[in-house]
């Protein structure tokens, strides 16, 4: 069996001493720790040297944090480990808005909804990207966290007014539903909450026992080889310079967030060029490489959740999370704005959800020099929509960052930005054509209700450029974070790359290969939303499992969670 000693400099003093019978037996433990690169792994045994021990380990303090709430109650001893000196991962900059079919307070505010119509959005939303059960257990388990979190935190939740009319981002799609899948925490008036949802469960995980510690970034995961497979039994982790060997009796939640600020890993997964993100800096994607050394699967790993950016705003600001403006993305739905490429040519709907759109970027030229038709972008407005609706947020008495471009015609727009002008401005005599009659037939804007707001006036996204001077700025694709990570079962189990499951060992949020599930967004909060579920589901996997449960037979407890708020 594995001995150790711990001296105060482990990377010299830690010695193993392994049994004669174990090494004849094919090298378990070692197949665990030092053959396979691991040489921090430990045995379960009883003489393994722990700096700190608990049940549940939770790595990230974003969406995982229901995970710690539901452990934490449960009277289990729960460590939150956060490598940034601040908690709430992306969540803390977010709207705090979870979509979540078929939900309990859409219902309470005269709002139907199924889970019949929730699969057929879904299944047509996931482009064959995610497993049918991890679609089932996200439209079964996703009312019950919602119901968790208003019983057992400071939240109480009601459908979304900061999203409007239309919520669904393809509301004329089968199963869709306009109105009630996005809900957001009740707070005076209307405003981002991000920062609300972390709060409310982070005083629920203190008052019930948990433990937050900050700068404290996971390095490894420790686990054994045993007869049923891997199996995770706690974390290296480092703590104002010294290392931490954290007991995890009942297994760990890798809930660090995406690697949205890799550009190694964005380089090589991603389906395309995504620059920029609003995603936390510390989101570099390490539990998704300590899940791989542990064995994890991947999946959905080219997708990211996408948005439009200003390229200068995002060049000066993108070093923070939620630094860059979202104002790159809500500029370009406004009428009297259309999106171009080099060629003067639009390229996209521009005002259609942001996620769908990231995807219109990548168009690949075949021939020549090779690469992608629609790199570089850039918004163009006419002095009518820079008066009416502002750009960058500055109205008509503001002025506009010195990165706006302005000309007093097309052609010598065309020429500050390199633009090619007779594309340019053939471009906007068709568009200017159709908008005149409210119609869009190259890339149908306005045809959706989502496009004009819940109206079905299409002035409210289309109107011809005709008055000068012209503004244009370049834009570029960017994301809120990526959304590929460690495979998961229905069970947020993470599962190894021959189809076991790594043992102790859960995933969810942008971590976890499960998306919206799939590969696209399905409406506002459509990130967070099945985060936050896949969170709740491996906190009661954690009670289940070490209890002598069957596998999936939900925890007696579970019924009185959502009972009572204390």
């Amino acid at each position: 069996m594995i001995v150790v000693s711990r001296g105060r400099n482990m990377s010299e003093d830690e010695k193993l001493t392994i049994d004669r019978r174990e090494l004849l037996r094919g090298g378990a433990v070692l197949a665990g720790g030092a053959l396979l690169g691991s040489t921090e792994a430990h045995s379960a045994s009883s003489q393994a040297v722990w700096d700190r021990e608990f049940d549940v380990v939770v790595i990230g303090s974003g969406t995982g944090l229901v995970a710690a709430l539901v452990a934490a109650r449960a009277g289990k001893r729960v460590l939150i480990l956060e490598k940034h000196s601040a908690p709430g991962g992306s969540t803390v900059v977010s709207g705090g808005i979870p979509w979540i079919p078929n939900n309990n307070v859409m219902k309470r505010e005269g709002l139907n909804d199924s889970e019949e119509q929730a699969l057929q959005y879904l299944r047509k939303l996931a482009q064959g990207q995610a497993e049918e059960k991890l679609i089932q257990a996200f439209v079964a388990h996703g009312p019950e966290m919602i119901d968790y979190v208003e019983a057992h935190t400071t939240i109480t939740w009601r459908v979304s007014q900061m999203l409007g009319a239309v919520a669904d981002y393809h509301p004329e799609w089968p199963g869709s539903n306009i109105r009630g899948r996005s809900l957001e925490p009740v707070q005076p008036g209307v405003s981002m909450a991000g920062g609300l949802l972390i709060s409310a469960l982070l005083d629920a995980i203190r008052v019930a026992g948990g433990e937050l510690l900050l700068a404290t970034p996971a390095r490894k995961l420790l686990w054994q080889q045993t007869e049923s497979g891997r199996r995770v039994v706690g974390v290296l982790a480092e703590h104002n310079g010294e290392r931490l060997r954290i007991r995890a009796s009942r297994g760990v939640l890798m809930a660090s967030g995406g690697f949205e600020r890799n550009e190694e890993m964005k380089k090589h997964f991603l389906r395309g060029p995504s620059p920029y993100t609003l995603g936390a800096e510390s989101n570099c994607g390490d539990g998704i490489l300590m899940g791989m050394d542990a064995g994890a699967d991947l999946r959905n790993m080219n997708e990211v959740w996408g948005i439009t950016v200003y390229k200068d705003d995002a060049e000066a600001n993108g070093d923070r999370r939620g630094g860059i403006s979202l104002m790159g993305q809500i500029d370009r739905r406004n009428p009297g704005c259309i999106a171009v490429n080099r060629y003067g040519e639009r390229f996209c709907n521009e005002a259609a959800d942001y996620d769908s759109t990231w995807r219109s970027y990548h168009t690949w030229e075949n021939w020549g020099e090779l690469g992608y038709r629609n790199l570089p972008a850039f918004h163009i407005f006419d002095h009518t929509s820079r008066m009416k609706y502002g750009i960058f947020g500055r109205q008509a008495s503001q002025a506009l960052p010195t990165w706006v471009v302005q000309a007093d015609t097309l052609q010598q727009l065309a020429g500050k930005l390199g633009i090619d002008a007779d594309g340019l401005v053939k471009t906007v005599e068709l568009f200017n054509r159709n908008a005149r009659s409210g119609s869009d037939p190259q890339f149908h804007r306005g045809e959706s209700i989502y496009d004009t707001y819940g109206s079905t006036d299409t002035e409210k996204t289309l109107a011809p450029l005709i008055q000068g001077p012209f503004y244009g700025a370049e834009i570029s694709p960017a994301d809120l974070g990526t959304c590929g990570g460690l495979r998961v079962d229905e069970r947020a189990r993470v599962i190894d790359v021959f189809g076991g499951v790594v043992h102790g060992l859960f995933a969810s949020g942008n971590t976890a290969g499960v998306g919206s599930p799939g590969a696209s967004y399905g409406g506002g909060g459509g990130t967070i939303g099945p985060a936050m579920t896949f969170a709740y589901i491996a906190g009661m996997q954690l009670l289940e499992e070490t209890d002598g449960m069957s596998p999936g037979e939900p925890h007696p407890q579970s019924a009185r969670y959502i009972t009572s708020k204390k």
